[in-house]
């Protein structure tokens, strides 16, 4: 059976101080990759496990809002090579599409849509440039298949990745670069904090898998996608989500 092994591999993770991005910054320095996270936090995560896999992670700050500093910190980053890009920075903030105001709508633009395309775009640019192959995996979310009452903002910028997902990979896949997202369903990290105990356990029970997924369970497949096992996949939105999609409108 292959194994997973991204040793001398490149990576960075947008948004990899908290939740799926630092889970799926460990799991890719577990596997051998140096790994450097990106966010606006000023400090890196903390790590658990052992010592040698921390220390193949490194920290910087960005704001991916800010289109002149992204563009320069990616062509910093890429002199020494760019394997594996994995954008997991993320806004989420309730209100219906009647409710949102211009502010909050913009907010989600400039993060989930605006600053995460030039993340890409930069990377894949970098990629061609060096003539390598690479690895691109979007942290989409389930909200870009199916409706989630009260999260307008949200569920479109997640929506417009399943679709640019594709287009990507069309454009990327001749050049030896694969473009893939992966759809986390309701995932126990700060941003569920926005759900109270009770509705927390109303989702779970509404979930075929009965139980919220561990940030872990959605790195393990970033890491699938991000590895050599994935060569051959193309332009896929990956929904893990507990079968919550397969279940169809509850």
């Amino acid at each position: 059976m292959r194994q997973i092994d991204l040793t001398g591999k490149r990576a960075v993770v947008v948004g990899g101080a908290t939740g799926i991005g630092r889970a799926s910054a460990y799991a890719l320095a577990q596997a051998g990759a140096n790994v450097v996270t990106l966010s606006r936090r000023s400090r890196a995560a903390s790590f658990d496990g052992p010592s040698e896999v921390a220390a193949r992670i490194t920290h910087r700050a960005l704001d991916i809002s800010r289109r002149e500093d992204v563009v320069r910190t990616f062509s910093q980053l890429a002199t020494g090579g760019l394997d594996i890009v994995v954008l997991s920075a993320a806004v989420i903030e309730p209100a219906s599409a009647v409710d949102a105001d211009d502010a909050l709508w913009r907010r989600h633009m400039d993060v989930n849509v605006d600053g995460t395309f030039t993340c890409v775009r930069e990377s894949i640019r970098h990629m061609l440039a060096a003539g390598t192959a690479g690895k691109v995996v979007v942290i989409g979310s389930i909200s870009g298949l199916v409706g989630n009452p009260g999260f307008a903002a949200y569920c479109a910028s997640k929506g417009l990745w399943v679709n640019l997902t594709r287009q990507l990979a069309l454009d990327c896949a001749p050049r030896g670069i694969n473009v893939n997202s992966v759809l986390p369903g309701f995932t126990m990290t700060d941003l569920a904090d926005i759900y109270d105990d009770e509705t927390k356990a109303t989702i779970a029970a509404a979930v075929p898998a009965k139980v919220w997924a561990a940030p872990e369970q959605i790195a393990d497949a970033v890491l699938f996608l991000a590895s050599p096992l994935a060569d051959y996949v193309h332009g896929v939105s990956l929904p893990v989500d507990g079968g919550y999609v397969a279940a169809g409108p509850i």
